[in-house]
């Protein structure tokens, strides 16, 4: 066996325990593939540990990249890592002792309390991209914007191009900066952070937003596709900015290409991963609500979200709901109530921050698209209306939960609220005054 080293550092200088240094070079490839979405960085990890099982950071970083899929089902693998993590905790100095207690605090449904771990992490060591990373997209399940932005301000001081990985912490600044509304910085920085590494599917999609909230369809869709060799190709992230791209076709009223990238990008074949369902569910919504007909592609879709909701019900809202809407496109309200039944449970019995999630956002929006499929449109309004300015509390992007206000709007159309439905009108004209599919609304209004 290689002797193991008593004191050494990761690429960017942060101290890692006793390990053999072959470990450290996989964690440094895992790593790279975490920021990237290229590869599959536990694997890389696995077959690591099966050589030096008491590698700790390696387990520390397996655990916390199957938390950030935010899925019910990986947490026995999690928890296996956390206990193991916990088991050396002899070997492993003060910043592993943090993050198995920031890994242990999501497991246990104390997202908030992982955050703030990270943060206590990054404060003395802010070159720790695992923290940096994990803390980030845990800011963005929290749907904390302002966090999203400032988590990245906080340690960005400490970095510079010389360092690896520079251009995904940039990356994730300009998708902060976003979230925050701040556009002309949110794209500088996008653009800044792809011309060190082209390859940044994290970037592209920060700048893919601005163009999307900006109202650039046409710009966007152009961006999109003349980098798809950047971002696409055995790429964990590229379903999501598939998604984006068709979302640019559908606010251009081209609904045939949205539903040939869904077929061909989106969901090619039948998926197991919640972030991949969510956006072909999200998808096959926005037509609906268009009078699109999608076939059977419902009945799909709602095929695997039955596969598992028993097992996933009630530990992320976000999640739960586009399950929901799943199964209200497939007329299946039987599943739907289920469902919202097991939010309303985690609304009772979570601990506290996701029990917040349920009651104040989970429990309103899938109630919501219930009454939608059933017809009760007055009740869909008065669901949404009031979850709109806090409909954040259950994560997502701004992108994401455009779902609820087109859901709003049609339903209030529907009902024959027409004052209703031209006061959201105009309030979505002001952020996107090009929008064709705004005006394909307002056509719906009988005055």
């Amino acid at each position: 066996m290689i002797p193991k080293q008593k004191s050494q550092f990761d690429a960017r200088g942060v101290p890692v325990s006793v390990c053999e240094p072959a470990s450290l070079d996989d964690y440094e490839k895992a790593l790279i593939q975490f920021q990237s979405y290229f590869g599959d960085p536990t694997e890389t990890l696995s077959d690591t540990l099966q050589r030096d099982p008491e590698f700790v950071l390696g387990h520390i970083f397996n655990a916390n990249a199957m938390l950030m899929m935010s899925e019910r089902q990986y947490l026995p693998a999690i928890r296996k890592n956390i206990e193991t993590a916990e088991s050396l905790s002899s070997k492993s100095n003060d910043r592993e002792k943090a993050l198995i207690s920031a890994a242990r605090h999501w497991m246990e449904g104390r997202w908030d309390k992982a955050a703030a771990t990270w943060d206590v992490v990054l404060a003395k060591y802010p070159h720790d991209a695992l923290a940096i990373q994990c803390g980030h997209l845990t800011d963005f399940y929290l749907g904390d914007a302002v966090n999203l932005r400032d988590r990245i301000g906080r340690v960005i001081g400490s970095w510079d191009q010389s360092m690896p990985g520079y251009s995904y912490i940039l990356g994730m600044q300009a998708f902060g900066l976003e979230e925050c509304n701040e556009f002309e910085r949110a794209e500088e920085t996008g653009r800044v952070a792809l011309s060190i590494e082209p390859r940044d599917g994290w970037s592209v999609h920060a700048i893919t937003h601005v163009l999307e909230m900006q109202n650039r369809y046409d710009e966007g869709q152009k961006f999109l596709e003349d980098r798809t060799g950047d971002w696409s190709g055995d790429n964990g992230f590229e379903f999501h900015n598939w998604w984006h791209l068709a979302l640019f076709y559908i606010e251009r009223e081209d609904f045939d290409d949205a539903l040939r990238l869904y077929d061909e990008r989106i969901l090619p074949e039948e998926s197991d991963l919640s972030l991949q369902m969510l956006d072909a569910t999200a998808l096959l919504w926005r037509l609906h609500l268009q009078g699109v007909d999608v076939g059977d592609r419902w009945n799909a879709i709602a095929d695997s979200w039955e596969r598992k909701t028993l097992l996933e019900s009630g530990y992320y809202a976000f999640n739960d709901l586009h399950a929901v809407v799943a199964f209200a496109g497939a007329k299946r309200l039987g599943s739907a109530k289920e469902v919202t039944n097991r939010v309303i449970e985690a609304a009772n019995n979570n601990p506290d921050l996701t029990r917040m999630m349920a009651r104040d956002v989970g429990i309103p929006t899938c109630s919501a698209m219930i009454a939608f499929a059933e017809g009760r449109y007055a009740d869909a309004v008065s669901d949404l209306y009031p979850v709109r300015s806090i409909a954040h509390r259950f994560g997502g992007s701004n992108a994401q939960r455009d779902i609820l206000t087109q859901t709003l709007i049609e339903s209030a159309i529907r009902d024959g609220q027409a004052r209703l439905a031209q006061n959201l009108l105009n309030e979505r004209s002001m952020h996107k005054p090009l929008s064709p599919l705004t005006r394909r609304f307002k056509n719906k209004i009988v005055h």
